[in-house]
């Protein structure tokens, strides 16, 4: 029967066969598409260049979707692929359905497709690739992949269509709103810990957001303004190379664990959402919103 092929190894031998180890290298960049790592560096494009609604809109639909995610690997613990003839590249440490790269993926760009940010050609290719990664390394059937595509692209169309409501309803939200949501995300985070070691990033990235988008809101008042295009690709090379330079320098300073992933997301989120946008401000590359409250 076609659904038998869903839960087949088959699938998984082939890629591997069909690709062998040399290309190893390539899969495991590829698989970062759909990775926090992406989510990062697109929540800063989004941020720096398009302001605060497209990176915090991409934010919260991204988060709502490791929330199914986890829910769903709670409820049903689908052990991962096991057969002589696989080779398991690496190990994710949770169940295997849903894919939680492919979700990741297609809710992120999907997102930017919906809003009008790329062309579907290039969120569909992208999602290929992930979902082709994840054969490769072992660690997902075909039933995986093709489950998180549809939650996800269930995500992403119920959330296009809410969004304006969304928005207004947001806009009539004072300060100290935003602040008390701010404060509950490390605490709505935490379990994430225990559950994966993955859960460790986005404590970091829930406690230093809670810092930085206060401080960007009282300090700083970051918004995107229309300048040459040499100065807004100096723009993002400063924000690009800040943000790989602190992410070294963690690295480099910490020995590796649990603790090390948790600072060196948190220091990411921090340079994403207030010092970076601070530093453009101060050097003429944005400009300064005046506070209405």
């Amino acid at each position: 029967m076609a659904v038998d092929i869903l839960w087949n190894p088959e699938p998984i031998i082939t890629i591997q066969r069909l690709f062998g180890v040399r290309w190893n290298w390539l899969f495991e960049i590829l698989t970062q598409f759909g990775t926090a790592k992406a989510v990062t560096v697109v929540f800063a494009l989004g941020l720096w260049i398009s302001g605060r609604r497209l990176a915090y809109g991409l934010l919260g639909v991204v988060l709502l979707a490791t929330v199914i995610d986890v829910l769903i690997w709670s409820i049903f613990p689908v052990s991962r692929p096991h057969d002589p003839q696989i080779i398991i590249c690496t190990d994710p440490g949770v169940p295997s359905f849903p894919s939680g790269h492919t979700v990741t993926a297609t809710t992120l760009w999907g997102t930017l497709t919906a809003f009008g940010r790329i062309p579907a050609v290039i969120s569909v290719y992208i999602v290929f690739l992930v979902m082709l990664a994840r054969l490769y390394l072992g660690v997902h059937y075909l039933a995986d992949l093709l489950g998180g595509v549809a939650i996800a692209l269930i995500l992403v169309v119920i959330y296009q269509r809410l969004w304006q409501k969304l928005m207004r309803w947001f806009s009539g939200r004072t300060f100290q709103f935003f602040l008390v949501l701010g404060l509950s995300a490390p605490i709505a985070v935490l379990p994430f810990t225990s559950f994966s070691p993955r859960g460790w990033e986005l404590f970091g990235y829930a406690i230093s957001l809670e810092i930085g988008m206060p401080l960007e809101y009282w300090y700083v008042r970051y918004s995107p303004t229309k300048i040459p295009r040499k100065k807004q690709v100096l723009k993002i090379a400063i924000g690009l190379g800040g943000l790989v330079t602190l992410v070294l320098v963690s690295r480099l300073i910490m020995s590796s664990g649990l603790v090390r992933e948790a600072v060196t997301s948190g220091l990411a989120a921090l340079w994403i959402a207030f010092l970076a946008p601070a530093l453009f401000t101060s050097m003429g590359l944005s400009r300064h919103l005046h506070r209405t409250q």
